[in-house]
């Protein structure tokens, strides 16, 4: 696999999770949130031993050790923002969670030594503003405990992606069972408890499926496999890009209609993939010129 094959499994498990707000949107109908957690990362951790067991690969150390730390931050996220949307506006909260995009350029230099160069840093900007066009297209703005504990989860969903940035000799599949497996155990204490539902909508349940095998164990299967071979930050970026295809369903699906914000936003993301996507050609062509008449 190349660095654009990468890149493009990137922009895929973007889309999957923008269709994944609608899905979890629906199950929260039926779970709480807690449950909803348990529910996701409990069964993608038990779809996730499947290939470890037919491929027979061997657990290492190094998987278990990288796949106990990527699960710890996984699951440190996830409850966090849990927590921080139940204290402040949904966009506040999506915007605060996808500052990740910015963050991890920086902790992958400073855990990884992977220096950020200017396009990158260039493209983790227009994506966060993007985003912010998208997250406040309500006009709403505000700052609290929710908003402090949104943005610990950004921190978490960074240094998740930070610790698969050494994973180039680490089975995919050992990898993803352990991460999903530790996430699931450590859903156990805060989900189980309560009174669990009885019966389940048929709404309830498709969205429940595309949330387990869709959202969480196949997604983050193509994450373990997409960054051996791409950067955390591009990593990030293209994968960040889940607000505009959040938007892109809701107005296909749920029929509603985008604002000049939310345009503006989603614009602005594409402009980061463009960025991304178009790096050497930007290296190789518009870079030099731009030498030139500076010099």
């Amino acid at each position: 696999m190349n660095k654009r094959t990468a890149n493009l499994l990137c922009i895929l498990i973007g889309i999957i999770w923008g269709g994944g707000f609608i899905a979890t949107d629906a199950a929260l109908d039926t779970f709480t949130p807690l449950q909803m957690l348990l529910v996701r990362f409990g069964g993608a951790a038990l779809l996730a031993w499947i290939p470890v067991w037919l491929h027979k690969d061997r657990i290492t150390k190094e998987a278990l050790k990288t796949g106990t730390v990527s699960g710890i931050f996984l699951y440190a996220a996830f409850a966090l923002q849990t927590f921080g949307i139940t204290m402040t506006d949904p966009g506040m909260n999506a915007f605060l969670t996808s500052v990740n995009v910015v963050i991890v350029p920086f902790l992958a230099w400073a855990v990884w030594k992977q220096k950020p160069d200017g396009i990158v840093l260039l493209a983790a900007l227009v994506c966060t503003l993007g985003i912010a066009f998208l997250s406040f297209s309500s006009g709403t703005f505000a700052f609290g405990w929710g908003d402090i504990l949104s943005l610990g989860c950004s921190f978490f969903f960074a240094a998740q992606i930070v610790s698969l940035g050494r994973s180039e000799s680490i089975s995919i599949w050992i990898l993803n069972a352990v991460q999903l497996s530790v996430a699931a155990l450590l859903a156990i204490p805060f989900g189980l408890p309560g009174q669990w539902p009885t019966a389940f909508s048929s709404s309830a349940v498709v969205s429940i499926l595309y949330t387990i095998f869709l959202s969480t164990f196949l997604c983050y299967l193509l994450q373990t496999t997409a960054q051996k071979y791409t950067s955390c930050a591009a990593a990030s970026i293209l994968m960040g890009t889940e607000s505009l295809w959040a938007n892109v369903f809701s107005f296909l699906i749920l029929h509603n209609v985008p604002s000049p914000a939310m345009i503006t936003g989603g614009l602005l993301i594409f402009a980061a993939i463009l960025l991304v996507e178009g790096r050497p050609w930007i290296e190789e062509k518009i870079l030099p010129v731009l030498r030139r008449k500076s010099a």
